[in-house]
């Protein structure tokens, strides 16, 4: 059991349909530990008791979840499901923590072996918050415990928990909450903010409740969208958060820095968001907001508040407040030789550099999958390259760990992500022309349907020796698209000898190959039973042995040339059973060259 002193377990217990009726409420702020990159252990259960196994099993980033009528998965059914999530959390500050827990339907959170919120019960009425407070909870590792159940109807959950000390003031805040200033706004009637405005004013304050009117005269009630931008004074340095609530899609940028991306609709109603800046500087900086509503309610709040420093406004002394670990400093490493650094990120943007291993680049940020990573080429210019050709690493050796059990190392959280909303350029037309190339598996190999090893299906096995057409090869290279015998899919370059070109001359592919199904290529299967007839010539002398392994023993062979029918194939396809003087025999398939039928034709012996 966690030391755990609760004074007063429930201080507060409350109730809030849709994410909170009233205003957005400016609570107080957020652990960086505690929310975002707390890697819980789910399970997922297909009845809503959480009995049996569990249906599937993985690690969630957040528990914060609007699946509205689908399925967290596709192992798990859209209706009557339930889940449990478990993690240790460190909590580095002693003293009155919230805990808030939404859900549609039933709800339940502990923290160590102590219950918090018990709701356990359909929500007919939709999504509900429920919040509790801890009033003396001791700092260090707690272990927390979230089970959720879905009923019918929309399924949502979503679990955050802060530091509340010192009153209604976030956190280490400075007791003064902005937002009025002389916002500049135009309205359009339509949700992309395309054409020219219906109505332009200027807007005291981005405080609106429109419900299911409409913002304006000549503005719809429906499908419209807003955008809001002024220059606003910021008095102090330091940590701030941005909070903003809408319903539905909403982003937000400071000078020309997006930090809210939220453009979707909400099934669900009125959700709140923190974006948070840990060190923007005191004075003048623009903000810009953009919103759109689709159906339903219409509704926006934009607040900002520090969340450490002193700054304008005091109100005595601030609660105690762990400031966030500094981010890590990345580096790219290059890998390969004369590797292009474009203007933007995608093949199709132009060249403006080249980088050579084993040269090293700090890392500026990346997109958000990091395919690819914008550096710092250290002569006063930047640029982006393809993640395929660097390796990543941090000059602080404890965030090249992976302590959250996320399968990354700590430092590529962060990287700071950007996004790009124009479509990049096209490719060059005047790509090299394609060709095919003859090669031969130095080993037996795995054939998969793309060219990943931990995100792909393994769909045949060639043997070794065996020759094939090589189509084409992925971006940097490690693997290469073959045909073996009418299967294509994707094999590691290593164990591929090419034997009549290079690699240089195959045109780069992404292709994710069709899964064929069971049986159909060389995995262990039930008989096709075709009946069709296959047959096959020698390409060389073959040994016929009594058993599909160099372990059987040898009960004759076959001269080069000689033509037999095929009776059937190993479950790898690497031997082939044949007649032989009024029996049966196995000889090796790479040697032989089907002159009728297909090796899906064959059943497995």
């Amino acid at each position: 059991m966690r030391n755990l002193t609760i004074w007063i377990v429930i201080a507060a217990l409350s109730l809030a349909a849709t994410l909170g009726p009233g205003p957005l409420a400016l609570g107080p702020a957020k652990v960086a530990e505690a929310n975002p990159g707390t890697q819980w252990n789910a399970q997922y259960f297909d009845n809503v008791s959480l009995s049996g196994g569990p249906v599937l099993t993985r690690i969630d980033d957040r528990i914060d979840f609007n699946w509205a009528s689908g399925s967290p998965d596709p192992a798990v059914s859209a209706d009557n499901f339930s889940a449990r999530w478990t993690k240790t959390v460190n909590f580095p500050t002693a003293g009155k923590w919230t805990f808030r827990v939404g859900a549609d339907d039933g709800v339940r959170l502990w923290i160590d072996v102590t219950p918090l919120v018990n709701e356990w019960h359909g929500n007919p009425e939709g999504y509900r918050t429920y919040e509790v407070s801890i009033d003396q909870l001791t700092a260090g590792n707690h272990d927390l415990k979230v089970e959720y159940f879905e009923a019918t109807g929309n399924a949502g959950v979503k679990v955050e928990w802060w530091y509340s000390s010192g009153g209604g003031v976030p956190a280490g805040g400075t007791g003064t909450v902005y937002g009025p200033a002389t916002w500049n706004a135009s309205y359009y009637n339509n949700t992309d903010l395309s054409g020219a405005p219906t109505l332009t004013r200027v807007d005291g304050d981005i405080n609106f409740n429109w419900g299911t009117g409409s913002p304006g005269s000549g503005v719809n009630a429906d499908n419209f969208s807003a955008r809001w931008t002024a220059t606003v004074n910021i008095p102090a340095s330091g940590h701030w958060r941005f909070q903003v609530g809408a319903d539905d899609g909403v982003r937000m940028w400071i000078d020309v820095t997006q930090i809210l991306n939220e453009w979707h609709g909400n099934p669900e109603g009125y959700r709140t968001y923190d974006a948070d800046v840990y060190a923007l500087t005191a004075g003048n900086h623009d903000l810009k907001v953009e919103y759109y509503e689709a159906t339903g309610e219409a509704r926006i709040l934009v607040r900002w508040f520090q969340v450490d420093g002193t700054g304008a406004g005091g109100g005595g002394a601030a609660a105690p407040q762990v400031a966030p670990p500094a981010p890590a400093v990345v580096y790219a490493g290059v890998t390969g030789n004369r590797v292009n650094v474009r203007t933007g990120p995608g093949l199709g943007y132009p060249a403006i550099a080249q980088v050579f291993y084993p040269d090293d680049y700090l890392v500026l940020g990346g997109v958000p999958d990091l395919s690819w990573l914008l550096i710092d080429l250290g002569d006063g210019t930047e640029g982006w390259v393809s993640n395929d050709w660097v390796y990543l690493y941090s000059t602080d050796d404890a965030k090249n760990q992976d302590t959250t059990g996320g399968g990354q190392p700590d430092f590529v959280d962060d990287i700071p992500r950007i996004t790009i909303e124009v479509a990049p350029p096209a490719l060059p037309p005047d790509a090299p022309p394609r060709r095919i190339l003859q090669g031969q598996a130095t080993d037996t190999v795995r054939m998969r349907d793309g060219a990943t090893l931990y995100a792909s299906k393994i769909i045949a096995s060639v043997p070794q020796g065996a020759t094939f057409e090589v189509e084409a090869r992925n971006r940097n290279g490690a693997w290469y698209l073959v045909d073996y015998q009418g299967i294509r899919g994707w094999v590691s370059a290593p164990y591929v000898r090419l034997l009549d070109g290079t690699e240089s001359e195959l045109v780069v592919s992404a292709e994710v190959v069709p899964v064929p199904a069971m049986g159909v290529v060389f995995v262990p299967g039930t008989e096709s039973g075709a009946a069709v007839t296959v047959r096959g010539v020698a390409t060389a002398n073959l040994i016929v042995r009594n058993a599909a392994s160099t372990q059987g023993a040898e009960i004759g062979q076959v001269a080069a040339g000689t033509e037999f029918v095929v009776l059937g194939r190993n479950t790898t396809g690497a031997w082939y059973l044949i007649p032989f003087e009024g029996g049966q025999g196995w000889v090796y398939s790479p040697f032989v060259t089907l002159i009728e039928g297909r090796v899906s034709d064959l059943p497995i012996r």
